[in-house]
């Protein structure tokens, strides 16, 4: 544990930062206590059926105002930074493990006492929500996620696209955080299609690393490396529905087929997005939006 002993050493000394832009938060975002910290959400109420986003980092909630705004009057949006992303700082034992991260998604859907909730999540971040629903399938409607392929394709993907030091602890911890806003930046510059958009999508990311924000990319690579291809937990229930958005124009993912999710959720409807990149959610919002409100949850 000693990479998460790291980021955790690390990041607490931005604490400061993270408190005081924390003083201009609008209505509705906060800190929530779970088992592996405090994790910032962003929670527009109501009693509308939930849909609950984790961005994937160094995406943050604020990227998501656009897809709020678009979904508010039909859903109940709740958007949370990741243990390790955001302004949810990392803590001592948390490795970014797959339990752990569907352990944390449960745990909000819990904190907040929500109805069965679609969760909408992204790349890593996708294997969490279907840890979650194998968890919890009580509290999943659905699962709607963005460029997440079987785990053993993640794998390769990662070992593509990532910087091999980042994969080793405490190396990686260190040179992530030491590099983090040019890693950041380097790394929407691939995942971001439309070039033209990328600028907005370094300056809300860039934003809020220069105020305290966390990206642990390391520890998310190092907890996900160490899990088995074939752990039940990515085995999502045939009663929950799952439907795969993939961004055609993803220059990282040229080599991934997303069928190979099937692995895992063999009831998976796959969705292309023919001009998005890696996060066909927010650079498509308004497509995205739609698709969420004509896909049915779980009955």
């Amino acid at each position: 544990m000693i990479g998460a002993r790291t980021d955790a050493w690390l990041y607490r000394g931005l604490a400061g930062r993270r408190r005081r832009a924390a003083r201009q938060w609008p209505d509705g975002m906060r800190w929530l206590e779970t088992a592996a910290g405090p994790v910032r959400v962003r929670d527009t109420g109501g009693d509308r059926p939930p849909v609950v986003f984790a961005p994937d980092g160094p995406c943050t909630v604020e990227h998501y105002d656009v897809l709020v705004a678009l979904l508010r009057d039909d859903f109940r949006v709740v958007v949370f930074d990741l243990p390790g992303f955001g302004f949810s700082a990392p803590g001592r034992s948390y490795g970014h493990g797959l339990a752990e991260g569907g352990r944390v998604v449960t745990a909000v859907l819990e904190a907040l006492d929500l109805p069965p909730a679609t969760l909408a999540l992204s790349c890593v971040n996708g294997f969490y929500a279907m840890a979650a629903a194998r968890l919890a399938p009580e509290r999943v409607a659905r699962v709607v996620l963005c460029q997440t392929p079987d785990l053993a394709a993640m794998k390769k993907w990662a070992a593509r696209t990532i910087p091999s030091p980042i994969e080793t602890p405490l190396i990686g911890q260190l040179l992530n955080y030491f590099s983090r806003r040019r890693l950041a930046r380097i790394w929407l510059r691939m995942a971001v299609a439309d070039e033209a958009r990328q600028p907005a999508f370094l300056a809300t990311a860039d934003g809020t690393l220069r105020q305290g924000g966390c990206y642990c990319l390391a520890g998310v690579v190092q907890g996900m490396l160490n899990t088995r291809d074939d752990d039940a937990l990515l085995q999502v229930p045939a009663s929950v529905p799952v439907t795969l958005v993939w961004g055609r124009s993803d220059r990282t993912h040229r080599r991934t087929d997303p069928q190979s999710l099937r692995a895992h959720c063999p009831h998976l409807e796959v969705v292309t997005f023919d001009d998005a990149g890696h996060l066909p959610d927010l650079e498509a919002p308004e497509r995205y939006a739609a698709l969420l409100r004509d896909r049915p949850a779980a009955s």
